[in-house]
């Protein structure tokens, strides 16, 4: 069993500890696809009384195995007393911009960083937009990261290459 701890963004000063096993079962006979079975679980108390149940989670294969593991804890966290909780009292702000003046060549792509410091709910994707000399190019965002710190990107989708003619 290998073990790991999970904090609430809005109480970095509670953590709990959860526990992890997974084993490949093989189906009888030795034909057909193995399972993976993994198994998530916490001593930490239900927030309403009572024991935490475990959390079983049977996949096929291992490309879906981090994405359950991730609702598994999110279920189980859940269910924990995290109070008290902090108050988030500061927005989310920009920390970095590339190119970092306002004017640049048609080649160069927008790149901005976007951070949001604990205690806090995280940045809401969903409203992240961004337009460019008027124009909405939100559809054209490539978001990568995570809920407290965002790296945004956007590639102007036709860029002008002027020809020499020789």
């Amino acid at each position: 069993m290998a073990y790991f701890q999970v904090r609430n963004s809005l109480n970095p000063h509670k953590v709990i500890s959860c526990g992890i096993t997974y084993k490949q079962v093989v189906p009888k006979g030795g034909e057909g696809e193995a399972i993976w079975v993994v198994e998530i679980a916490t001593d930490e108390p239900h927030k309403n009384g009572g024991k935490i149940a475990s959390y079983f989670i049977n996949v096929t294969d291992e490309l879906n195995l981090d994405l359950e593991i991730e609702k598994a804890v999110a279920d189980i966290s859940r269910q924990v007393d995290w109070e008290p909780l902090n108050e988030d009292t500061r927005p989310p702000f920009v920390n970095s911009v590339h190119p970092d003046s306002y004017i640049q060549g048609i080649n160069e792509n927008v790149e901005i960083g976007i951070i949001d410091l604990h205690p806090s709910y995280g940045i809401d994707i969903d409203s992240i937009e961004m337009t460019v000399n008027g124009i909405d190019v939100t559809n054209d965002l490539i978001i990568r990261g995570d809920e407290y710190e965002y790296r945004v990107e956007w590639r102007p989708p036709a860029r002008i290459y002027e020809q020499l003619e020789e």
